[in-house]
């Protein structure tokens, strides 16, 4: 009887280039999942507790100042940052899950900055008063003659 065919023996640093990118992918995905929770939470702490907390008072009493984001956004746009700096350092070590779910981490960061400064300047702008009319002002609107005028 002939020995059955064996085939060679495997070397363990001999798996493809495609096996070998499928398992550090693994690490990657975990690291860009990880990454997203954080920032989530943590911009849920800039933009939910962290005002609460700010604005909340027992006495009723006591002085209420304000509600306003400018206090808040810095804090966003230092986090908008920290995202970007991982995604560049992800996408330098070749991490593309990571770099994907941090480039879409900034672009969302960056619309809750644009988004609040934006309703900041709204609520800014109906907070102030409508300027009254200066001395210059003749009450003529018809563009008619001066009969139409107060006083004239």
């Amino acid at each position: 009887m002939s020995p059955l065919p064996s085939s060679p023996p495997v070397d363990p640093g001999s798996a493809g280039p495609r096996r070998r990118e499928r398992a550090r992918r693994g690490p990657d995905a975990a690291a860009g999942c990880v990454l997203v929770l954080l920032e989530l939470t943590a911009l849920a702490v800039i933009l939910l507790a962290w005002p609460f907390l700010d604005h909340f008072e027992l006495d009723p009493q006591a002085p209420r100042e304000p509600f306003t984001l400018w206090r808040y956004l810095p804090a966003v746009a230092v986090l908008g940052g920290l995202v970007l700096v991982a995604a560049v350092l992800a996408a330098r070590a070749r991490a593309v899950v990571t770099a994907v779910s941090q480039t879409a981490m900034g672009v969302l960061i960056a619309a809750v900055l644009l988004g609040g400064t934006a309703l900041q300047r709204h609520e800014d702008e109906r907070g102030r008063p409508v300027p009254a009319p200066t001395g210059g002002f003749s009450g003529c609107r018809s563009g008619g003659d001066s009969d139409e005028c107060p006083g004239g």
